[in-house]
């Protein structure tokens, strides 16, 4: 007797459509408006992954965005704004939100305020979708002394019982804070390589001097810019400086009037991903030094910069006594100096010579793709990772 061939049809159409939930990430971000939020998600689709976008926004959205779903306003520095935004979404949004994201088999969540609304959905959504912790920064005040520390990392130790995968983008993260909570899933270290593996290209901009550096990114950083500011002023032409990305509002209200004091100085507002080849391409050296939050965060962190600018030939800039330039210095690649006080910012640059900035970029070039590279096998593992 012929068998009915229907129900087969049938199940194969329930599988289909369960493979296609374990494919789909749900993506909880605390700034829609920063270009790292466009680029994750890059990303998980590149690694073949649907994606469902939400979040809080501190500006305008970028046009890979431009579907994502605005759960309220952000601003930096605005802690206790954050918080009560958190606490609407908790109090009334959540049901749109789970509706919106049901089927997915995992969230994943950058920063801990994102953290807590995704353990608030998780328990709201059958199948239970796996709980994934994006930390590529360590708050300031989870590492604090008082009352107000102990009460966030309380609250951290608390939801990372519900954690299935912790994502981070610097071994001393883990070593310094994350290790120390601890999170009921393992973590994956996941530095900040740019997505694609264009060679960086060796002849592609003129020889020093003026030796020209680029302080690209998130700008928010006193202590650099008015090192930076010195060192061109009294360099004498001899170096100039060029500012691009976001600069805080609360450490700059007004960055391009204060490098319009400084004739060798230049800032020219943000940029995109698509930028970044003419930026790094026009300067001979990457500014990535941060004291923003030293002795914590700035220390400990592996920045975008740092991989934009070697993935496009700029040289990096770094101590030696943070994790940048220990990086650096493992690889042995890379401008990495003790310290820039005092004069010794201007006495690097007095006695560097064109010949010997010639083997930094040379070997900035030379080096291994995949030190500043993520290739879409990498964005495969990611995907397999995190949907498990």
């Amino acid at each position: 007797m012929r068998r009915n061939p229907r129900p087969h049809t049938a199940l194969a159409a329930r599988n289909s459509k369960r493979d296609e939930a374990l494919q789909t990430i749900a993506y909880l971000a605390h700034d829609l408006a920063d270009p790292a939020i466009a680029r994750r998600v890059a990303m998980f689709r590149q690694g073949g992954a649907n994606v469902v976008v939400a979040g809080l926004s501190r500006g305008p959205l970028p046009p890979a965005l431009s579907d994502a779903a605005v759960i309220g306003q952000s601003a930096d520095a605005r802690l206790a704004t954050r918080a009560l935004t958190i606490l609407r979404v908790l109090g009334t949004g959540l049901p749109a939100l789970a509706n919106r994201i049901k089927g997915a088999s995992a969230i994943v969540a950058r920063n801990l305020e994102m953290l807590l609304i995704a353990q608030a959905l998780q328990s709201r959504l059958t199948p239970r979708p796996r709980l994934v912790y994006e930390c590529l920064d360590i708050h300031r005040l989870l590492v604090a002394p008082g009352p107000a520390g102990r009460a966030l990392r309380a609250l951290e130790r608390r939801v990372a019982k519900s954690v299935d995968l912790v994502l981070t983008s610097s071994p001393a993260f883990i070593t310094h804070h994350l290790a120390k909570v601890p999170f009921a899933g393992p973590t994956l270290l996941l530095e900040n390589r740019v997505l694609g593996n264009r060679p960086a290209p060796a002849h592609h901009r003129p020889m020093p001097p003026p030796f020209r550096i680029g302080w690209y990114g998130a700008l928010r950083c006193e202590h650099s810019f008015r090192l930076l500011a010195d060192l061109t002023d009294s360099a004498g032409g001899r170096v100039k400086v060029s500012l691009r990305g976001r600069p805080s509002p609360t450490i700059f209200p007004d960055l391009a009037a204060r490098v319009a004091a400084h004739p060798h100085m230049s800032f020219d507002g943000p940029y995109t991903a698509a930028d970044l080849p003419a930026l790094y391409g026009d300067v001979h050296v990457a500014w990535c030094i941060d004291f923003y939050e030293q002795g914590a965060n700035s220390d400990w962190l592996l920045p975008n910069r740092l991989y934009e600018s070697a993935a496009h030939g700029a040289v990096p800039l770094a101590l030696s006594t943070v994790e940048t330039g220990r990086f650096l210095q493992s690889h042995h690649l890379g401008l990495v100096v003790d310290r820039v006080e005092d004069g010794a910012l201007s006495a690097l640059f007095a006695g560097l010579t064109p010949t010997a900035y010639a083997a930094l970029h040379r070997a900035i070039v030379d080096a291994d793709p995949s030190l500043w590279h993520a290739t879409a096998a990498d964005c495969r593992a990611l995907v397999t990772a995190i949907c498990a």
